[in-house]
């Protein structure tokens, strides 16, 4: 109650000081009689303002709450509803990456370097990353082609030179 009071006094002498001042213009009876109601009335006004703002701050912002968060909240579930399938596309391809680091997005199998680690084609015969062969001649043996990291003959199990 105190700040709506304030503020209205305030409002009311500011008024009867412009009105006074304005008055004035174009007679020549003397100065504005009541301007100084204006020096009053602009303080009062503000600190009019300023109490009714503070009293008033619990109830516009529980207002401002109830009128935001049920639209947040659909918004919010509205995003994580459309948006669930791809984001389970997005973890499951992460997590087959950090699963194996095989997959490529064709569904391939990609060869590893065995001097550098670096992902080349499935068909790829040297790497693209430092040029070295990405398979092993056949085993001396058997005629099998050994895996790249192999130091013994799958098939046979020869030593691999």
């Amino acid at each position: 109650m105190l700040g709506p009071m304030v503020l209205g006094t305030g409002l009311v002498f500011a008024l009867i000081g412009f009105a006074s001042f304005f008055s004035s213009f174009g007679s020549f009876s003397g100065p504005p009689r009541y301007f100084w109601c204006a020096f009053v009335g602009l303080p009062l006004t503000g600190v009019g303002m300023g109490i009714t703002k503070f009293a008033f701050m619990g109830a516009v912002t529980r207002y401002v709450a109830n009128e935001v968060t049920p639209v947040g909240t659909d918004v919010l579930n509205t995003v994580v509803r459309e948006t669930k399938g791809s984001l389970r596309e997005a973890a499951a391809a992460v997590s087959s990456g950090l699963r194996d680091g095989t997959d490529l997005p064709g569904g391939d199998t990609h060869t590893a370097c065995p001097s550098c680690e670096s992902a080349n084609d499935p068909d790829a015969r040297y790497c693209k990353n430092c040029g070295e062969p990405l398979q092993k001649p056949a085993c001396r043996h058997c005629g099998d082609i050994p895996a790249v990291a192999a130091r013994f003959c799958d098939n046979c199990g020869e030593p691999l030179s």
